[in-house]
């Protein structure tokens, strides 16, 4: 090989990216959109990303949404996967907290963030600043993962880095606090497959929380092709976001993309295991057509779905408005304290304890 010449790996990766953007709308420049910048190394340079915010181990002050009093929410990093370089940041709420089963046990919340697999981190401010409000309204212990990004690590890494994160939280719980796997957008994705392993490694769950599941397909549905400008998440971005996240060479029709493809190779006795489910869509996101079949193909396999897919605005809009953001957070509190309690079922590869 001469000097400078790149692996051809690498060749290829560059050379499949760069052509699979002349099919995009030409009128728009994703990665300008995204601000970010492929590089002929494989990796991505992130001009845009989000403020990273350092853990808050003594403790930060944050308001409880709709009601609860003001806590301090202690924050600090933990190894994951050393080989990996994955951690998970731990959100602790300090302060007179009674968990919704009446006693001191609070529930753990297991928490992937969004970003499409290549953007933003578990400490990037939106994200870190929605674990800190979970931690103080339920109130919860939540582990927010620091999972491997695309195209440095394409699909499956986060993946297997959410399944690292079960077999973690299975010890750090230790049985003893009520466990729920959560995500939002592509995060809701990599949650759906934590709790494929966790049943199947049988982590007892009490629910799963899936905010606008992030999927795609080779041929639109009628919400993805309105959305060629949509405000959030434009056509065009979205598909560069899939090329840069799946394996190379794959389309859209990929099991880690096609919410179909994904399904038919998980039998329903295995779907029927999983923990009763909260699916969280908004009437102006591209992907909620899929969300629909997602729901659909739970709920035909037996799993008790609470689907509230009519949400108002766009992708991701409880990151930056603040209404929104406080409904988001209603939400969800509400699932968890319901599901809390010691009456309520816990699934881990069978039906009830």
């Amino acid at each position: 090989m001469l000097r400078g010449e790149l692996p051809s790996y690498h060749h290829q990766q560059y050379y499949f990216l760069r052509s699979a953007v002349l099919d995009l709308d030409r009128e728009m420049d994703p990665y300008k959109y995204l601000n970010i910048r492929f590089n002929p190394d494989g990796s991505l340079t992130r001009n845009g990303a989000a403020r990273l915010l350092p853990p808050a181990p003594a403790g930060e002050p944050v308001d409880g949404v709709n009601g609860p009093a003001r806590r301090i929410v202690h924050s600090n990093d933990a190894p994951l996967n050393d080989a990996n370089g994955t951690t998970v940041r731990l959100f602790v709420p300090s302060g007179p907290c009674v968990g919704a089963d009446g006693g001191g046990r609070l529930p753990l919340v297991l928490y992937f963030h969004g970003g499409g697999y290549v953007l933003f981190r578990a400490a990037s401010e939106p994200f870190h600043n929605t674990c800190t409000a979970l931690a103080a309204t339920i109130p919860a212990v939540v582990a927010s993962v620091d999972y491997r990004l695309a195209p440095e690590h394409r699909l499956p890494a986060a993946f297997e880095d959410a399944a690292d994160a079960v077999r973690w939280v299975r010890s750090y719980a230790a049985g003893c606090r009520p466990l729920f796997l959560m995500g939002s957008h592509a995060g809701a994705s990599i949650a759906f497959r934590a709790a494929l392993a966790a049943v199947d490694e049988g982590v007892e769950l009490r629910g799963l929380i899936l905010n606008q599941p992030h999927h795609g397909g080779v041929k639109r549905t009628a919400a993805e092709e309105s959305s060629v400008d949509d405000r959030v998440l434009p056509l065009p971005a979205n598909d560069l976001l899939w090329e840069l996240a799946l394996p190379l060479g794959a389309d859209r029709d990929h099991e880690y993309c096609n919410p179909e493809t994904m399904l038919a190779g998980v039998d329903a006795a295995r779907l029927r295991r999983l923990p009763p489910c909260l699916v969280l869509g908004r009437m102006k996101d591209p992907p909620r057509d899929r969300q629909r079949t997602l729901v659909e193909a739970l709920q035909k396999a037996g799993v008790t779905v609470e689907a509230k897919l009519d949400g108002a605005g766009y992708h991701a809009m409880e990151l930056f408005k603040e209404d929104r953001a406080a409904e988001f957070i209603a939400q969800v509190t509400d699932f968890v304290r319901r599901h809390t309690g010691a009456g309520s079922d816990v699934h881990a590869g069978r039906s009830r304890l």
